[in-house]
């Protein structure tokens, strides 16, 4: 059996360089070998970023704490480490993450354990453990000014419920008297004094209990949640689902007028209400839930679009027929086809297509319905005309080639004759 650390270390080097940094971190782990692991980590200073989404997630969540302890170790992250995602890491407590205790250089730590535009909640939950994190936290804000840190994202098992008197609120409790509030940070926008407590302590409609406010999460830049860009989205928003806050320039967050709450485009899909003028935002969840009216035309022209409720009930954007119960928007109902009509005889309201069936079966009222249906006959016919055209060119077509083929074969019998 060939042992990986006898080959070159040049090519341990090379291959590891095709590899995503946590895979290289751990290969160098794995190897257990001075030289090798030396040249697979390259230069430390390379190391400022790591993310275990990076990896599948299948062999994030087979990651132990000793395997954490060591990848920790290896890229030397007291001194380089200035972003850390356990994404998938669901089966460590965190007793693994001490190589970065008293770290005066790390900026963000997303203990969440789940990728970017995914929900927090996890099922089962996972083994992280307030004991084992929280006193290597206390270590790095500890250092007071030395200490760099500006985001924390807390899993989601922490924040379920609140209580004044457990670790995680006395921490928490901690982390915004003694931390936050003696950075004084600023809007960027206004330059007002944002909150001390980033809302970490609070649990209301826009907040979420320990999640830290204010601060986007890509790209770390503070605003207040009263400042709006042009287009009227605030600078600052936490998604409701990812329970992570981002700034304009990062994410967009947009507001759904019926669950009444803001999401990031990127978790869930927003569409926005095709008939009125109207800034009204539904995000796909209340659209597959009902809460809004949705819009599908059965010749599937538009079924993109979407009508708010006071559109398919006030403003007439969709009109139902009483035969086929099927429904067509304004842009259809110009069709003479589809159009849905009202019978002041009759009192039926069908599209062009049931009313001709209505017509055939002789159920139909003498002259009104006869007379909707004449436009949609006429453009049957002329459709039906073009069909027997476009036919006949073909047969014309087909014919032709028959003539050619004829003729050749006649050509190739006289040339066999004249050879015999």
């Amino acid at each position: 059996m060939i042992d990986l650390s006898d080959l070159p270390t040049a090519t341990l080097a090379h291959v590891s360089n095709y590899l995503p940094a946590p895979s290289r971190a751990l290969f160098a782990v794995a190897l257990n070998h001075h030289d090798s692991s030396l040249a697979i980590i390259g230069n430390h200073h390379q190391w400022d970023v790591l993310d275990f989404g990076e990896i599948e997630k299948d062999l994030a969540a087979k990651i132990s704490d000793d395997d954490m302890r060591g990848v920790l170790c290896s890229i030397d992250a007291i001194n380089n480490l200035k972003r850390l995602r356990l994404t998938n890491c669901i089966n460590i407590t965190g007793v693994g993450l001490d190589p970065l205790w008293g770290s005066t250089i790390i900026e963000q730590i997303d203990l969440s354990l789940v990728g970017d535009h995914e929900s927090p909640m996890l099922d089962p939950e996972p083994l992280i453990s307030c004991a084992e994190v929280l006193p290597i936290l206390g270590s790095i804000i500890q250092r007071g000014e030395d200490c760099s840190l500006e985001h924390l994202v807390f899993p989601k098992v922490w924040r379920n419920e609140r209580n004044a008197e457990s670790d995680f609120h006395a921490f928490l409790t901690r982390y915004n008297d003694y931390y936050l509030s003696s950075r004084a940070d600023i809007c960027l926008k206004c330059s007002c004094n944002l909150p001390g407590d980033g809302h970490m302590l609070q649990m209301d409609g826009r907040y979420h209990y320990g999640t830290q406010n204010f601060t986007c999460y890509d790209c770390k830049r503070k605003y207040c949640d009263e400042c709006e860009n042009e287009d009227g989205l605030y600078y600052i928003s936490a998604c409701h689902r990812c329970e992570r806050s981002y700034c304009a320039h990062c994410k967009t967050v947009k507001y759904c007028h019926y669950c009444e709450n803001d999401i990031c485009v990127d978790c869930i899909d927003f569409k926005q209400c095709s008939q009125c003028d109207d800034d009204e935002h539904a995000c796909l969840d209340c659209i597959l839930a009902d809460r809004v009216g949705w819009g599908g035309c059965r010749n599937n022209c538009c079924a993109d679009k979407i009508w708010c409720n006071y559109c398919v009930d006030y403003r007439d954007a969709v009109s139902w027929c009483e035969r086929c119960q099927e429904s067509y928007c304004r842009d259809c109902c110009n069709s003479d086809v589809y159009a849905v009509e009202f019978c002041d005889y009759c009192e039926d309201s069908l599209c062009g297509q049931c009313r001709v069936k209505k017509c055939k079966e002789r159920s139909h009222c003498e002259r009104t319905c006869e007379q909707l249906s004449f436009p949609v006959l006429l453009e049957d016919r002329e459709k039906m005309q073009t069909q027997i055209n476009e036919l006949q060119t073909q047969i014309n077509e087909l014919e032709n080639e028959r003539r050619e083929q004829s003729n050749e074969i006649n050509e190739l019998k006289r040339e066999v004759k004249d050879l015999t």
